[in-house]
């Protein structure tokens, strides 16, 4: 059995939670009967504004000059960040599904063949300004990431790259949560990489866009349903706000007060939690979907580390 290695890369990224989720995650399965994981070697951050430097990441397996991470204020990779990330998610286990307090919505089937773990593989997530920067030639494509231009999502088998965009399910996903109706209006403010992965997503959902305005708008050839019809929820690409928000903060507060925020605003780790598990289901792991964490453990438990590490 290979082993695994998670980076997230763009700018800025030193505070990035995304590799807490993949730790949590991968404990989570790895905990669960049944299943075979390879193991995680290690997870990084990768400052860059540019998908090559994150690619060379991916061949090379080491970084020049790692970034201190500050949710610990040192790199990752190293054994003080290292033993306490996974002091934290072990401790974050002990929360289960059946004392959850926060919203929550059940993912699709998923549809996507797994790849065996035969090999060293690398999991990466990417995020601003990365999304748009692959070429065709350069990945295989689960899904329409290629046409909308925009990945957040790559996984190297040992073969070849493949890519997916999970945006757009998550944002549909924490819809649901929030008790929105994903046939509905969506106002957009923007359209870079994550609004069009939304905007095509929530089109394949039944829905319909509104666009809002923004430094960068969607094309009207997309694939997405445009409309001028009064708006049922909005979401902001570029300065953030609206009903469900795409950036996070650090919080203060103990557990339970952190929680209670949460179930009742649609922070931005609600988008990173969503798509982070539809990464798993669609790219790293299709093999275990079902057996993933709920979007509400995964947020519980991301909040237990978060108040551990801190």
């Amino acid at each position: 059995m290979g082993k695994v290695r998670h980076g997230v890369a763009g700018m800025p990224i030193e505070h990035s939670l995304s590799p807490v989720l993949t730790a949590i995650v991968h404990a989570h399965l790895s905990r669960t009967e049944g299943i075979v994981l390879p193991g995680l070697k290690g997870v990084v951050v990768i400052p860059t504004d540019g998908v090559e430097n994150a690619l060379a990441w991916g061949y090379a397996g080491t970084l020049p000059s790692p970034p201190d991470w500050g949710l610990v204020g040192s790199p990752l990779g190293k054994f003080r960040a290292n033993t306490l990330l996974e002091r934290a998610v072990n401790a974050s286990m002990e929360h289960s599904e059946a004392d959850s307090r926060l919203p929550n919505a059940n993912m699709p089937p998923h549809e996507f063949e797994s790849h065996g773990f035969d090999v060293e593989e690398v999991w990466m997530s990417l995020t601003s300004p990365l999304k748009h920067q692959l070429s065709a030639a350069a990945v295989r494509y689960v899904d329409n990431s290629m046409d909308i231009r925009s990945v957040n999502s790559l996984r190297w088998d040992g073969r070849a790259w493949w890519a997916a965009s999970t945006d757009g399910a998550g944002f549909s996903l924490v819809a649901e949560a929030f008790g929105h109706s994903k046939d509905g209006v969506l106002g957009i403010t923007g359209g870079g990489g994550a609004a069009r992965s939304v905007a095509a997503s929530w089109t394949m959902n039944g829905g319909r866009i509104k666009q809002l305005g923004g430094n960068r708008l969607l094309e009207e050839d997309g694939p997405w349903d445009l409309c001028d019809d009064q708006h049922d929820l909005t979401v902001n690409f570029d300065d953030d706000g609206g009903d469900i928000l795409v950036r996070y903060e650090s919080m203060e507060g103990d557990f339970d007060e952190r929680i209670s925020h949460l179930a009742n605003n649609a922070d931005g780790r609600w988008l990173l939690c969503a798509q982070h598990l539809f990464a798993w289901a669609n790219l790293w792991a299709p093999k275990y979907a079902e057996s993933l964490p709920s979007l509400s453990l995964l947020m519980t438990r991301l909040v237990a580390v978060e108040v551990h590490l801190g």
